[in-house]
C-alpha cells in the first residue's frame, strides 16, 4: 500500500507539471501577440522588414520571444511525460487487486497514451514548423527578399497550425486523464467504505 501511495504521489505531482508546462506555451503566446501589436518594437536586422510589414513584423518578433518559451518548456516535458507513465505503471502494477472498474482503467490507460503520442506527433511538428520559420525569418531578414518573406509565411501559419492542434490534444488528454484519475481514487475510496 505503501509504494502505491508513493507512485500516486509522484503521479499527480509528474502530471500537473507536465499538464504546467504543455499549456505555458500558448499562455505565453497570449500574453506576448496581443502586446507586440501595440508596442512600438523592433529587431535587429529586420528593421526593413517591420516598416515595409509592420503587422506581420511585429508577430515575427513576438513569435521570436514566445518560441524561446516553447523551447525551455520542451525537454522538461519528455522527462515528466516518462516519470508520469513509470509513476502510472507502478500504480497499476501494485493496485491490481483494487476495485476500480477495468473500463475506468483503460480509459485511463488511453488517455495517458493519448497524451504521449500527442507530445511526440506535436514534436515531429515542431521542426517542420521551426523549419518554415528558420525560412521565413531568413528571407525576412534580407531587404530584397521580403516579397518572398510574404509569399512563404502562409506555409509557416499551416505548420503552425498542425503543431498547435497536437498540443492541444496533449493538454486535453492530460485534462482527461487527471479527471479519470480522479474518478478511479473516489470509485476506490468508495469501494473500500462499503
Amino acid at each position: 500500500m505503501l509504494l502505491y501511495r508513493a507512485a500516486s504521489v509522484v503521479f499527480w505531482i509528474a502530471l500537473c507539471l507536465w499538464f504546467s508546462l504543455a499549456v505555458v506555451g500558448g499562455l505565453a503566446a497570449m500574453a506576448i501577440f496581443p502586446a507586440a501589436r501595440e508596442l512600438p518594437i523592433s529587431m535587429q536586422g529586420y528593421e526593413a522588414f517591420l516598416a515595409a510589414e509592420p503587422v506581420m513584423g511585429r508577430q515575427l518578433v513576438a513569435g521570436y520571444l514566445v518560441e524561446r518559451v516553447f523551447e525551455v518548456a520542451l525537454q522538461p516535458r519528455y522527462v515528466l511525460a516518462a516519470i508520469t507513465v513509470a509513476a502510472f505503471v507502478t500504480q497499476l502494477i501494485v493496485a491490481h487487486r483494487e476495485k476500480c472498474a477495468e473500463s475506468l482503467r483503460r480509459t485511463r490507460i488511453a488517455a495517458l497514451a493519448c497524451a504521449v503520442a500527442a507530445l511526440l506527433v506535436g514534436s515531429v511538428l515542431l521542426v517542420g514548423f521551426r523549419v518554415a520559420d528558420k525560412k521565413y525569418r531568413a528571407l525576412a531578414g534580407t531587404e530584397k527578399l521580403i516579397a518572398e518573406a510574404i509569399a512563404t509565411k502562409p506555409f509557416v501559419d499551416a505548420a503552425h497550425e498542425n503543431a498547435s492542434r497536437a498540443a492541444t490534444a496533449e493538454v486535453l488528454a492530460l485534462l482527461a486523464l487527471a479527471g479519470l484519475t480522479a474518478a478511479a481514487a473516489a470509485s476506490t475510496a468508495g469501494g473500500r467504505r462499503a
